[in-house]
């Protein structure tokens, strides 16, 4: 139902008046439920090219729940996009100080990057895309052209040839630690199955011994 609304309102009034009723039908009521529906409405916003409104939403979640880190993150995005990174380094890096999911961690890595290198330091940018690329590795977010577009920020870094690190290595050791979680997950999961079935076999013994049926 609350998608036929804004579809509708998309089409009779336009992108503005979409965000506005968004905003409406998903912001809760208490603290976590409203701050996450403002951010929630500020994100569709900001897909949308409204900024403005997107800046208003992220700043009104952060208002609410001040230590709503995803918002931060958001926030500082729109202010790159309006031309302010040193603003959006300041609301970024106030977000890693908070509970960010790992979409928004690697977020946050990539668009410190894009900040750093608009205001000339070229080192930091440098040090986040790297970060970023650890990250977007391990976690299996590393397509090709995330490669594409990391490789050519990389290039537009002024630093010596020998302070760049070399992708294809950094590639490499992640997914070496990607895979290594991987197995150590596997495992675990191993010994919970066998631990349940074991637990599982306990029980079924136990009640089958009242019962007389051992």
């Amino acid at each position: 139902m609350k998608s036929e609304m804004i579809s509708t309102a998309v089409k009779t009034t336009g992108k503005a008046a979409a965000v506005v009723l968004l905003g409406l039908t998903l912001t809760g009521c208490g603290t976590k439920d409203e701050a996450l529906g403002l951010h929630q409405t500020g994100t569709v916003a900001f897909m949308l090219n409204c900024d403005q409104a997107a800046s208003t939403y992220f700043e009104k979640a952060i208002e609410t729940n001040p230590e709503y880190g995803p918002s931060y993150i958001m926030l500082g995005d729109c202010y790159l996009r309006e031309g302010k990174p040193e603003k959006a380094i300041k609301a970024i890096e106030k977000g890693l100080q908070y509970t960010l999911d790992n979409g928004h961690m690697r977020l946050a890595q990539r668009k410190l990057a894009r900040a750093y290198r608009e205001i000339g330091m070229h080192g930091k940018a440098h040090a986040h895309i790297v970060e970023y690329t650890k990250m977007s590795v391990v976690q299996g977010k590393f397509d090709h052209t995330k490669r594409t577009e990391t490789e050519d920020f990389l290039a537009s870094l002024e630093l010596p040839d020998g302070e760049k690190v070399d992708l294809e290595t950094v590639v490499a050791e992640s997914m070496e630690k990607r895979k290594k979680i991987l197995a150590e997950n596997e495992n675990e999961s191993g010994d919970q199955t066998a631990s349940q079935a074991e637990e599982s076999k306990d029980v079924t013994g136990f009640i089958a011994s009242l019962l007389g049926f051992d």
